[in-house]
């Protein structure tokens, strides 16, 4: 009787450890998936980034993880890769503290109204975020990542207006985000910032369309609509 007993259980206790192991892997699974939710959340509610925010992010941009270690990222995708890399290789830290991610500065943002913004600091992002909070405090950090992080991405080239009344074409991200860096430098406190002519064209993140924009309020309608 117990040796048939024993025969019973083995596998049954077999299964047990299997369906635990499932379990803890799609626990991890999930803690490292929050984390990511957790640390785009922060980054993007920091400074009114993105589909919820009033500003958009000119890639490419370096980030700072959570072990002080920096990457050059290209897209919200890259950067979703790079977090998801380290918190399987490192965790994700304690349960109650929220992962952090931090900009490399400066940066360069995309405002509603189609300026071009240099950003040189953390309290410049959060003066950018005071001045246009957009719908954050109506979202919380779950399924973040999945949910959009941008309204649109603009079609290259664009022509940019500087403040002195001079203009140049930026062939891609890259050149949008040094022209402007470089004039911002050389004009340091000047009044006005750089501006992205109309007609411009962007193609929209959630189903890759591409939309004329004729007008800085058009621009405006369209990332308010992106909510």
């Amino acid at each position: 009787m117990i040796k048939s007993l024993k025969v019973f259980l083995l596998p049954v206790l077999a299964l047990i450890v299997i369906v635990m192991a499932c379990n803890k892997a799609e626990d991890a699974l999930a803690t490292t998936e929050e984390a990511i939710d957790q640390a785009l959340y922060s980054a993007q509610e920091r400074g009114g980034l993105g589909r919820r925010g009033c500003y958009e992010l000119v890639f490419p941009v370096s980030i700072v993880l959570p072990d002080s270690s920096i990457v050059e990222v290209n897209s919200y995708d890259e950067v979703k890769a790079a977090l998801r890399a380290y918190f399987e290789a490192n965790g994700t830290g304690h349960p109650h503290r929220r992962p952090h991610l931090a900009f490399v500065f400066p940066i360069s943002v995309v405002s509603q109204d189609g300026e071009v913004i240099t950003v040189d600091a953390d309290t410049d992002l959060r003066a950018l975020r005071a001045a246009c909070a957009g719908t954050f405090g109506n979202h919380g950090p779950a399924g973040h990542g999945n949910h959009g992080l941008s309204c649109f991405e603009i079609v290259f080239p664009v022509t940019v207006l500087f403040p002195d009344g001079t203009t140049a074409t930026a062939t891609d991200r890259h050149a949008l985000r040094m022209m402007t860096r470089r004039w911002h430098n050389e004009n340091p406190g000047a009044p006005g910032r750089p501006q992205i002519t109309f007609p411009l064209t962007v193609k929209m993140t959630e189903d890759s369309t591409l939309v004329t924009v004729n007008s800085r309020d058009e621009l405006r309608a369209l990332k308010e609509s992106c909510e």
